[in-house]
């Protein structure tokens, strides 16, 4: 499961990599960004133009397993999910996620972050929903799209998030495509030879802890 991303990008690249036509809501340069927090997803608002908004990451209930990760293999097997996936899609700008590894010499496991070094901006296959609240503001919440790890990733981590190409953004965020069988191509787990995990501070686990020294690589000599 992941229950943890990064985000460390300006708006104006987020905006640029994902053809925003207008800002809603911002958030940037996130180093740690727990399931119920806010940050900014890429969506479509109801006339169809392509905005960047605030959501919180979890679906309600929270407590519902696919509230913050989905399973791309069995999410149209969910009868709630398939109004989500005919029209409520989103992309989760985010620049690595993070997973945990045992290694021989630490008594507990270690936090990694993974990356994909050729593309320091990502985009993650994600689904929303709308909920009215009692005070009348419309509230945002979505849940990532997950697919099982390939390669020696899969050792240590079961699930990555489902990182959409070029051609995978367009036509996911394309309100005409309505049929999921046109969009399932793009929602295989990218190849475990293009990402690159490493140590970093088990004070990820700490939803309150949010610093660069999140993302940041742990150098000893003593990681097998």
């Amino acid at each position: 499961m992941i229950e943890r991303f990064s985000l460390t990008a300006e708006l104006d690249a987020i905006v640029e990599r994902f053809g925003v036509n207008r800002i809603v809501q911002g958030h940037t340069n996130r180093f740690n960004v727990a399931p119920t927090q806010t940050v900014s997803i890429v969506m479509n608002d109801r006339h169809n133009v392509r905005v960047l908004q605030e959501a919180r990451w979890g679906l309600f209930p929270f407590w519902a397993r696919d509230s913050v990760n989905a399973d791309q293999e069995k999410v149209m097997e969910k009868p709630f999910f398939q109004r989500m996936l005919s029209s409520q899609r989103c992309v989760i700008p985010c620049s690595g996620f993070f997973g945990q590894k045992k290694f021989q010499k630490e008594r507990d496991s270690r936090a990694m972050h993974t990356i994909v070094p050729s593309q320091p901006l990502l985009g993650v296959a994600g689904i929303f929903d709308r909920w009215r609240h009692v005070n009348g503001k419309e509230v945002c919440a979505f849940t990532m799209l997950t697919a099982a790890a390939s390669g020696s990733m899969s050792v240590w981590q079961s699930q990555v998030p489902v990182i959409l190409d070029e051609e995978g953004i367009e036509d996911w965020m394309n309100p005409s495509i309505k049929e999921f069988s046109k969009l399932r191509k793009h929602l295989e787990a990218m190849e475990g030879y293009l990402m690159r995990s490493y140590p970093v501070t088990n004070a990820v686990y700490d939803e309150r802890y949010e610093a660069p020294d999140c993302i940041h690589e742990i150098l000893r000599p003593d990681f097998a």
